[in-house]
This record gives structure tokens, C-alpha cells and sequence, in this order.
């Protein structure tokens, strides 16, 4: 019987993935590994590799549904090895073929799923439902495992609730927390990488650029350092609010250990939960906001920096070997170059 990904625990081991639109077609795959705890990979076998050379002949789409994942809990996606694509850019792709493998890149595909709650107490009157996902990717309670980038279901203040709801409540605040804080230190590698790349392309234009561009290129040119210029200062705002902001001792990052520690994990009583509640929610929120601010750089920074420069040095490039074919034409069955030709 098919099991939905929310039911499963943690693989020890690769463990086989028939896809059902593909009878007879089987990968592997890998349910929650330590460094993805809400997500799963997919590894591609060799012999598929090799009788597919021009792609794989499955879609994303049918991974999801392989493991029993809604496409609209898709968080973000990484191919072969590539950077981490949110589900924003990767949607309207679901169904299309997945492109062919460079012979260097990883034959893995991870994926990052918002985590659907399981009910494991009863509520006021009500009886706990047994294990399930919904269809939609509407929060049903409120232990959240790792929903990074919606918030908790509202909290009302006015229902009678137990000091054990209310340790949930906050555990479940904490452990999202901590699940975007390891997200966030990827992020920031990422951050400082593309900071490299970016003020590497920030340059004038070489000599032999410079002959072969025109005014429309040196124009284009000017406009694609403005922007460089201007995702490093995002990427480089991003990294220090990481580095020295509310995730840091400087913040509230100590507090709110400290406090989960002696009181929370413990379930210590005497504490006035409900202030600690607000914390710890406010906590969670403002890490999903820097959260997606960094991703928003992230994604800034590659499409309107490094990609934007990189078409302008292109088309500057591809003048540059026009040019240089112009200033070669035969002579005497060889090719030789004006500047050296000597006149008769």
C-alpha cells in the first residue's frame, strides 16, 4: 500500500520509487536525511542515466506524486546539484521533461516540503484524528513541523487551553525556528558566494571589449555594474543581519535557548507560557521574514547581477570574434591578419 510522504519516518537506506506513470520505471529514493529533515532526494540508477541520455523521461510532478506530496506543499527544488529553486520559479515547470545531465553533475534531486501537521493530543472535546495529510495546504492544528514560510494558525486567546497545548504550541515555534536557522546558513553561503562573483564582474571593460563595443554596449554595460553594484549591497546587508542580527548573540537567539532549555523542554510550571508564547511566535516570524528577504537577494543577485553582466559580456564577446574574423581575409591561400600585412 502507498504511504504519504507525512506518514513516513526517516529512510536508514535508499529505498526503491516506482513512478506510476512510468510502470516498470523505478528510482531510488531517500525519506528525510539528516541534512533535510523535511524533505527527500531522489537518485537517478545508472542504467536509466545511460538509456536516457537526453533526459530523464519523468517530470517533477511525478516525483511528488511517487511519494505522496501535493505539488502546492512544494517548498524548493534542487536538479543535479544546481542551486535551490523555490517552488515560485519552479511551478510552472512541474510537468515539463527535466533536462539532460552534464556528465559532472550529481544524478540527485532533493526536494524541501512544507510539513503538514499530525493531530497527537485531543482538542477540548474533540478526538484525535488519525495520521493523515490534507489536500490543501491549510494548517489544520498548531504543531507545526518546519512550515517555514507560512505562519502558525491564529492563536485564540479566548479558548480554554492546557498548559501541555501551550508547551506544544511553543515547541512547535522553536523547532520551526531552528529548521529555518539551518536553511538560513546554506542561504548565507550562498550569499557570500555570489558577493564574490558579483564583485568580480563589477570591472571596466578589457581593451579588445572596448574596441569592439559600441555606444549601445557600453551603455549596457554602465547599466549592468549599476545593478552589481547594487545586489552586492543587498547581498552584503543580507549576510550581516544574519551574521550579527536577531539569530545571533546580539539578539534574541540566546534568550530563546536559554529560555526553551530551562523551562519549555523541562515543561517547568509556574511560568507565565502565554508571554513566552508570544516570543517565541514573534521569534518564528521574524525568521521567516529574514528568510525570505535572503532568498530574495539570493535570487536578485543571479538574475539581475551575475546573469544580466554575463549577457552583456556576451554579446560584447561574440563582436569581439566578429571583428577579429573581419580583419582576416585570404591571401595567397592563407589567412593573415591586417595589422601584419605588409602594404606593396
Amino acid at each position: 500500500m502507498h504511504v504519504p510522504f507525512f506518514q513516513r519516518p526517516a529512510s536508514t537506506s535508499w529505498e526503491p520509487l516506482p513512478i506510476p506513470r512510468l510502470p516498470g520505471l523505478s528510482l531510488w529514493v531517500w525519506y528525510r536525511p539528516q541534512h533535510l529533515s523535511h524533505g527527500f532526494m531522489v537518485s537517478i540508477p545508472e542504467n536509466l542515466r545511460a538509456a536516457y541520455p537526453a533526459g530523464p523521461p519523468f517530470t517533477i510532478a511525478d516525483l511528488l506524486m511517487a511519494v505522496g506530496v501535493p505539488p502546492m506543499l512544494l517548498h524548493s527544488v534542487s536538479t543535479f546539484g544546481a542551486e535551490w529553486q523555490p517552488a515560485a520559479v519552479i511551478g510552472p515547470f512541474l510537468n515539463h521533461p527535466l533536462p539532460p545531465m552534464s556528465p559532472d553533475s550529481r544524478p540527485e534531486l532533493s526536494f524541501q516540503i512544507l510539513e503538514q501537521p499530525v493531530v497527537t493530543q485531543p482538542i477540548m472535546t474533540q478526538p484525535a484524528a488519525p495520521m493523515s495529510y490534507p489536500e490543501s495546504a491549510e494548517a489544520t492544528n498548531s504543531d507545526i513541523h518546519g512550515l517555514t514560510t507560512d505562519d502558525l494558525p491564529p492563536f485564540d486567546s479566548s479558548q480554554a487551553t492546557s498548559d501541555g497545548m501551550m508547551f506544544e504550541r511553543i515547541e512547535s515555534a522553536w523547532r520551526s525556528s531552528i529548521q529555518m536557522e539551518r536553511q538560513m546558513t546554506g542561504l548565507r553561503q550562498k550569499l557570500a558566494g555570489v558577493l564574490g562573483s558579483l564583485g568580480k564582474l563589477d570591472r571596466e571593460l578589457a581593451p579588445d571589449e572596448r574596441l569592439a563595443a559600441d555606444r549601445e554596449d557600453r551603455d549596457a554595460w554602465h547599466d549592468a555594474r549599476r545593478w552589481l553594484r547594487d545586489m552586492a549591497a543587498k547581498c552584503h546587508r543580507e549576510i550581516k543581519s544574519f551574521d550579527i542580527g536577531m539569530t545571533s548573540a546580539a539578539g534574541r537567539r540566546n534568550w530563546m535557548e536559554q529560555t526553551y532549555k530551562q523551562v519549555i523542554e523541562p515543561r517547568a510550571p509556574g511560568s507565565d507560557l502565554e508571554d513566552i508564547r508570544r516570543e517565541f511566535e514573534s521569534y518564528r516570524k521574524d525568521m521567516v521574514n529574514l528568510q525570505k528577504s535572503m532568498q530574495a537577494a539570493l535570487q536578485g543577485a543571479t538574475q539581475n547581477g551575475t546573469q544580466r553582466a554575463q549577457r552583456v559580456l556576451g554579446v560584447i564577446r561574440g563582436k569581439i570574434r566578429e571583428r577579429r574574423a573581419r580583419m582576416r581575409e585570404p591571401l595567397g591561400g592563407t589567412n593573415m591578419d591586417k595589422s601584419v600585412r605588409r602594404k606593396r
